[in-house]
């Protein structure tokens, strides 16, 4: 399925590629602020196979618009095919869009050379006319994950309750809740831990770091770790550890939470047991994250439920880094975004 942001004069330029190669194309037409489409809305399509953009529909600036692309790469595995008709080559937003190793652009400016370079980049090897030949991996893209994890956002609440569960022990929960934590304190927001199961994990934690104690809370590396529910103070989010799911009944500080996480191990012996506990919440809105999968048995796994989220494994507790772009998929809903057209609305990313 190709997903495609047009504006109302270049609506039916992929009409050919839904014909010839039977492909459907999802058409959405207007005016778009990239980045919080990416941010925002991008979650609703991640199951297409390409995202084609039409330039004339972005409100964005050119560099701004990079900047988005290099978000979009970062938090999906689809192929961007970029459509800026009449663009030279001497343009430097074009230089900017292959240095982000975004190749398949459109730019001629009559129709049929146009429709020729849409056919090549929805071909299987895409458009070869912008790849360099001697470079492997340009040198914007060995910067983007450092650069993407700087990037600040500012959260637009208070108090968020994120519930993280397990489908079964040692499966990652402690890990991704104090993980989390330190993504959102790392990046403009601020996040509290707090242990809600009888696992005793804080405990150990506390005695192997020896942290201090303010008011009720443990601070290790600036964060604040909780035993009870006695907060020192506001947050933009609470995460929760809420251990492993019961098989009777779901605790109530996983029900009542405003995002619920339930995190589960998907080796093939593993799965009846993630695909019960996901059976279990099926009455309530859950984000279950399968956490280090293998890629040749993602498509099996994604069959149990097309929410699913894929996760890497972490060994740092206080690991800002990793699953990086799984944690702004779970927050965006609460994450204030830039409007090209509003001049009071807050931008959220500084880009380098």
């Amino acid at each position: 399925m190709i997903l495609y942001l047009t504006s109302n004069d270049h609506v039916n330029l992929l009409d050919m590629i839904e014909q010839e190669q039977n492909l459907p194309v999802k058409k959405l037409t207007g005016q778009f602020s990239l980045l919080s489409f990416v941010v925002k809305d991008m979650r609703h399509f991640s199951h297409v196979r390409f995202v084609a953009i039409d330039r004339k529909a972005i409100l964005e600036s050119d560099d701004e618009m990079v900047q988005a692309l290099l978000s979009f790469q970062t938090m999906y595995e689809i192929r961007l095919i970029v459509i800026a008709i009449g663009l030279p080559e001497s343009s430097s937003f074009l230089l900017q869009l292959t240095e982000a190793g975004i190749t398949n652009i459109a730019t001629a400016d009559e129709i049929d050379p146009l429709r020729a370079e849409i056919r090549e980049c929805f071909s299987e090897q895409g458009l070869q006319r912008f790849i360099s030949p001697v470079s492997t991996v340009p040198d914007i893209m060995k910067k983007d994950s450092s650069t993407y994890e700087e990037q600040q956002y500012r959260f637009d609440c208070k108090n968020i309750n994120i519930a993280i569960a397990g489908s079964d022990r040692r499966v990652g929960v402690t890990t991704t809740a104090m993980n989390l934590m330190c993504w959102i304190n790392h990046h403009g927001g601020s996040a509290c831990y707090l242990e809600a199961n009888m696992s005793k994990h804080l405990a150990h934690i506390v005695q192997l770091f020896q942290p201090e104690q303010d008011g009720q809370a443990y601070v290790i590396e600036g964060h604040d770790l909780y035993f009870t529910n006695e907060l020192n103070r506001d947050y933009n989010f609470i995460v929760i550890d809420c251990g492993v799911l019961s098989e009777k009944i779901l605790p109530k500080t996983f029900i009542n939470a405003d995002i619920r996480v339930l995190c589960g191990s998907a080796m093939p012996y593993e799965l009846p047991v993630f695909y019960r506990a996901i059976q279990r919440c099926k009455e309530i809105e859950v984000h279950p994250l399968a956490l280090c999968v293998p890629k040749n048995i993602r498509p099996y796994v994604e069959s149990m439920n097309n929410n699913l989220i894929f996760g890497g494994n972490s060994h740092d507790l206080f690991d800002d880094k990793i699953n990086a772009s799984v944690y702004l998929q779970l927050l965006s809903k609460y994450i204030i975004v830039f409007d090209p057209q509003d001049t009071h609305t807050f931008q959220i990313t500084h880009f380098y």
